[in-house]
């Protein structure tokens, strides 16, 4: 029993822990900027980010320079969280682990994704703050076409 107890939380630890650091790493393939829409799950490249939003948003000078610092000074909080999941998941590949040790690395997972969370949140909060109400609502109906584009997808599967 302890064994199958063992595996069922190594296996829930390396699904999140895996979710998790492949969100906020970015995915290597795509040069670190693929990002899932969810607060939480990581941010794509800075570069990408402002120059999306410069081209689809119409960001003035000022503005694109205010999101180039906002997004600069959260990476190295992002960063740490970053190494905070590998580390969680290096200890895992060592394979045995107590349950005891098993579960204190999916509470620290979640305590990572929830700093992600908050994060990713106050990011896109103080970008938020820096749009006119004209490109907020533009903002918003580029997010639904997304949803609406993901849901089509989902549908063909």
């Amino acid at each position: 029993m302890k064994t199958k107890k063992n595996v069922l939380l190594a296996i829930v630890s390396v699904a999140v822990l895996s979710t998790a650091a492949y969100a906020i790493a970015g995915d290597e393939r795509h040069g670190g900027s693929r990002h899932f829409g969810g607060p939480g799950f990581g941010m794509p490249d800075p570069g990408m980010m402002i120059g999306r939003m410069a081209e689809h948003l119409d960001l003035d000078d000022v503005q694109r320079e205010s999101v180039k610092n906002i997004v600069s000074a959260a990476q190295p909080e992002f960063e740490a969280l970053r190494e905070k999941f590998q580390a969680n998941r290096a200890a895992l590949s060592t394979g045995d682990l107590s349950d005891a040790e098993v579960q204190n690395i999916a509470i620290s997972n979640g305590e990572v994704a929830t700093e992600g969370t908050l994060l990713f949140a106050r990011v896109r909060s103080e970008i938020n703050a820096l749009l006119t109400d004209e490109q907020r609502a533009q903002l918003a109906e580029m997010k639904e076409n997304r949803q609406e584009r993901g849901e089509r997808r989902k549908s063909r599967r």
